[in-house]
């Protein structure tokens, strides 16, 4: 496997560049397909890291193409600058510990209960996942350690006590976690890239707004049933908690609430309103961000060498920018169109009411993530396949697009490899594959059935489309 790896994304787009261009493509093009194909196949098969990958593409594709403007066209793209910026609004959050604070007082709120705690976990999440678009980073580097710790304090380890309390919280955490991705452009990086794909493939534009009004709302659905909905599915042994000794002690180990909190609590809420005004305002949202990490540097909420240590960030922005440059590269190339022609003359539709259409791609989008242990490869690989299927078949753009986006994150649960936060939680060992399986079936069940049920009445309402 270590020499399949290496092979396979090498082999396959040499098989492609010496096959002939099809008819109605240009050898352009079908260079840049082939270089496409191996970033997919790197991402996929991993035989190196993701930045590690995108740069051997960029240096292969500009030393025999010849077109380095095209592969580092994605580096001034304002996308790749979003997810950039909001990498860097989670180190802030992290380094000041605002997010651990937050998380403490809603427990003592609300956290009487082992289901209200859910809700706890779920408002926390929610509250911090528009400026961190690392899930990984958010649930499991800020909001599992708090609620893992608060079950060890409650004498609940993986094994026989798992059930206790642990088990309820980790297999809900990762729930929650993929929810909230999927609400917000910057609460999960491959959302900006899917919106690359919707203007690239559909002409359809997507906004932080945009992306908001679409999934805020059956979103908070979704989020609201899904704590009972684990609650009855695995239940948790211990029902009451003694939560405000919990978040006592919890606030009087991070001290008492800092100027730099302060001032970041107040530029958060600022760029929330900045995201949110931006089709009133005209300011771009990348470039609320930008100045958003400029105030914390100016203010001292963070310092330069702190977001020198941000590798996550860099990482990112490298592969990230470098997949848009390939998009871009193939949306001007005309691929895309090309690829849509071909499937409408090989493809047919005919008869078929468009809703049922979208419930079909719904569901091959959902299905098909067991195949996938990335959801940048999944995004990469076949967003753009079920855009262009969208399409052919003459479907509503914009249900299109937010579905197919949605799916992104909520199919994820469906395995416990499905989302890099997946082996974090896990690999903690409170929950069996099976329970694990189970439950992310059932959560994408309820997501089908909110999106088609609720999600596009709604948007119709709201004049969406």
């Amino acid at each position: 496997m270590k020499y399949v790896k290496f092979i396979v994304p090498v082999l396959v787009p040499v098989a492609i560049l010496l096959s002939p261009a099809p008819a109605g493509l240009s050898i352009a093009a079908w260079q840049l397909f082939a270089m496409y194909i191996a970033a997919i196949l790197g991402l996929v098969l991993r035989p190196a890291s993701e930045p590690v990958v995108l740069l051997v593409v960029i240096s292969v594709s500009s030393l025999l193409f010849g077109n380095l403007d095209v592969m580092l066209s994605g580096f001034s793209n304002g996308t790749a600058w979003l997810v950039f910026t909001a990498f860097m609004l989670a180190q802030a959050f992290m380094e000041t510990g605002l997010g651990m604070r937050i998380a403490y007082i809603l427990i003592g709120k609300f956290g009487k209960t082992t289901l209200g705690l859910g809700y706890v976990a779920a408002l926390t999440d929610l509250v911090i996942s528009p400026a961190t678009p690392s899930n990984t980073a958010r649930t499991g580097g800020v909001v599992y350690p708090i609620f893992r710790s608060l079950a060890v304090t409650l004498d609940s380890h993986p094994g026989p006590s798992a059930r206790r309390i642990g088990g309820y919280l980790t297999l809900l955490l990762y729930q929650i976690s993929l929810i909230t991705a999927a609400m917000f452009l910057t609460s999960q990086a491959v959302n900006a890239l899917i919106a690359t794909f919707a203007k690239s493939i559909l002409n359809v534009n997507v906004t932080w707004l945009s992306w908001a009004q679409a999934n805020v709302v059956p979103g908070l659905i979704i989020l609201f049933v899904v704590p009972y909905l684990v609650y009855k599915l695995f239940p948790p042994e211990l029902k009451r908690i003694e939560n405000t000794e919990i978040s006592r002690s919890g606030l009087a180990k991070i001290g008492a609430t800092t100027r730099r909190e302060k001032i970041l609590m107040a530029l958060f809420i600022l760029a929330l309103i900045g995201w949110a005004t931006g089709s009133i305002t005209k300011i771009n949202p990348t470039t609320v961000a930008i100045c958003f990490v400029t105030a914390c540097l100016v203010t001292g909420v963070i310092s330069w060498d702190s977001l020198l240590n941000a590798k996550g960030a860099w990482s990112t922005f490298i592969w990230y920018a470098a997949i848009i440059s390939l998009a871009e590269g193939l949306a001007k190339a005309k691929f895309f169109v090309w690829c849509s022609d071909y499937l409408a003359h090989h493809i047919s539709f005919v008869g078929y009411n468009e809703y049922v259409v979208l419930f079909g791609l719904l569901i091959i989008s959902v299905v098909s993530r067991y195949f996938f242990a990335s959801s940048a490869a999944y995004v990469t690989s076949f967003i753009p396949v079920l855009y262009s299927l969208g399409m052919v078949a003459n479907v509503p753009l914009i249900p299109l697009t937010y579905l197919m986006g949605a799916s992104a994150a909520y199919s994820a649960l469906l395995t416990h490899y499905g989302n890099a936060v997946a082996p974090v939680l896990f690999g903690a060992g409170y929950v069996d594959q099976k329970t694990w399986w189970m439950v992310g079936a059932a959560v994408n069940v309820l997501y089908v059935i909110v999106y088609m049920a609720i999600g596009l009445p709604y948007w119709k309402a709201i004049g969406l489309y």
